[in-house]
């Protein structure tokens, strides 16, 4: 066994009479009821402690819950997409027609060119829009709504004994104004050099997409010596 020393045995000593001092001072109904009271104290911490642990548990899990992000997801992503889907197809359908119109003006180029569509204006213009037109038709359904109305062409010839390749330099293109071509048709005949444009006001089929394209397809050609 240990041997305390003096200060050590001092400290016990004044210990136990201080212990015995307040038992004989103290009733033991007060130290009962302290003892309640603390006990009391505790166990109402316990349960605050309880209900808030509680009260988190939910909000953890609310904060958590991924549920519905796909959704919110698809909100913000959904209009982009269709926006993209729609641009597509327009763009598409734009590229189509241009290189419709592109086949159909060297097809009207070549009929001008061999003397099947000749002479004054009014004796090849309703031929040469009907031409034109039935190029831009595919499996009965016409890429140009209302196409002999809607469609736009303009020819430009040299003037009549100007020597073939001479009549270029003279000649002009069609002035374009908000979708509206010059449509002037200028008489033909053999060695005359021609500028032919096909031009088509397209309007945009999404209504964010504002205004209209003009499609134009130009063609520069000499007419042969038939």
């Amino acid at each position: 066994m240990k041997k305390r020393t003096h200060n050590e045995c001092a400290r016990s000593i004044l210990k136990a009479a201080l212990s015995r001092l307040v038992r004989a001072t103290v009733p033991k109904k007060c130290i009962s009821f302290g003892r309640r009271f603390v006990a009391a104290f505790c166990h109402t911490r316990r349960k605050e402690t309880s209900r808030a642990k509680v009260t988190v548990k939910p909000l953890a899990r609310l904060w958590s819950e991924d549920g519905g992000v796909a959704a919110l997801e698809y909100v913000f992503v959904f209009p982009l997409l269709l926006a993209v889907m729609i641009g597509t197809f327009q763009f598409g359908l734009m590229f189509t027609r241009q290189s419709l119109m592109d086949n159909a003006a060297r097809d009207a180029a070549r009929l001008i060119r061999i003397g099947t569509l000749t002479g004054a204006s009014g004796a090849y213009s309703s031929n040469l829009v009907t031409a034109v037109c039935n190029d831009l038709t595919v499996s009965g359904y016409s890429l140009v709504p209302s196409c002999t109305a809607t469609i736009q062409i303009y020819v430009a010839a040299g003037s009549s004994g100007t020597p073939a390749g001479v009549g270029f330099t003279t000649l002009t293109v069609a002035n374009v104004n908000n979708g509206v071509m010059t449509q002037t048709k200028a008489s033909l005949s053999p060695k005359y050099d021609v500028i032919l444009q096909v031009g088509y006001n397209m309007p945009w089929v999404a209504s964010f997409l504002s205004g209209n394209a003009m499609l134009m397809s130009t063609l520069a050609f000499q007419t042969e010596p038939y």
